[in-house]
């Protein structure tokens, strides 16, 4: 079996990479792209950005290469450009937007990388948190994001289901299901082996000069839970409901509800900024 994995060095890609390495003996190719664009609190596009990114690809990969198994790692470019395009959040939902155009590149580009590498399977970072929108793979219709990487042929794996099955595809995925199912990032953090867990690219709250950096806020508040003798999963549960995704999907409000259950401000009021 030959599995390809979109790898960024992030917690979901680093989770997915190092199972099917660990797990299973398929022949396992993993690619990874820059991003050219900047979207919302998030860095992507920044030069300083992409190389302390690539970094860190390069020094997960030469540790699992060393200490697991050996793999493909290759750097490519995506095929196609960023567009912008603002979208509801939600299929009718007011007030929340999102930029759609920002994952096209990247589903163009896994349906091109699926055709050229004829993998068997196909295995990216799809996790509890992602189900906050209805764009990318969880949306609540057959979207065309999921077409398009259905239709190459080979199976689906998400890196947040708890096995290494493949999910349904067509009229047969049901995302409310799939999402119940789903670990989030912070679960997966806890799973890793500590020398992986150092190694993830993930901000430092002690050292990030930015006032409303999401991601530090995440980290701070995690530790806390941890401190407290709290899991990844009881962060990621409560993450998940208080931001009304997951489980909770049901409880946003069209008229109200903002990405991830933000304030105004920008700010998660759930989690820890200071």
């Amino acid at each position: 079996m030959k599995i390809l994995i979109p790898f960024s060095g992030g917690i979901n890609s680093t989770y997915s990479l190092y199972r099917w390495l660990t797990e299973t003996d398929a022949k396992v190719i993993a690619r990874y792209s820059f991003e050219k664009f900047s979207i919302g609190s998030e860095n992507h596009g920044d030069d300083e950005y992409n190389a302390t990114e690539f970094k860190k690809v390069q020094d997960i990969v030469l540790f699992l290469k060393s200490e697991i198994r050996d793999f493909n790692f290759q750097q490519i470019n995506w095929t196609k450009d960023y567009v912008k395009e603002i979208v509801p959040i939600r299929g009718g939902f007011k007030l929340g937007k999102y930029d759609i155009g920002a994952i096209a590149p990247r589903y163009e580009g896994f349906y091109q990388w699926i055709k050229e590498t004829n993998v068997d399977g196909f295995s990216f970072g799809v996790s509890l948190e992602n189900s906050a929108t209805d764009h990318g793979y969880l949306g609540t219709k057959k979207l065309h994001q999921r077409k398009i990487v259905e239709n190459t042929g080979a199976d689906i794996y998400l890196a947040g289901t708890k096995d290494l099955s493949p999910v349904p595809i067509g009229d047969d995925f049901d995302p409310d299901i799939i999402i119940k199912e789903l670990t989030g990032r912070f679960e997966q953090y806890d799973f890793l082996p500590e020398e992986l867990q150092n190694l993830v690219l993930k901000c430092n709250s002690y050292s990030c000069k930015k006032e409303k950096c999401r991601t530090c806020a995440y980290w701070r508040t995690y530790k806390k839970f941890v401190d407290e003798g709290k899991t990844g999963r009881d962060f990621d549960l409560y993450c998940a409901k208080q931001g009304s995704y997951g489980p909770w999907r049901h409880e946003a409000d069209p008229e109200t509800y903002l990405y991830r259950g933000r304030g105004k401000d920008g700010k998660l009021p759930y989690l820890l900024y200071e």
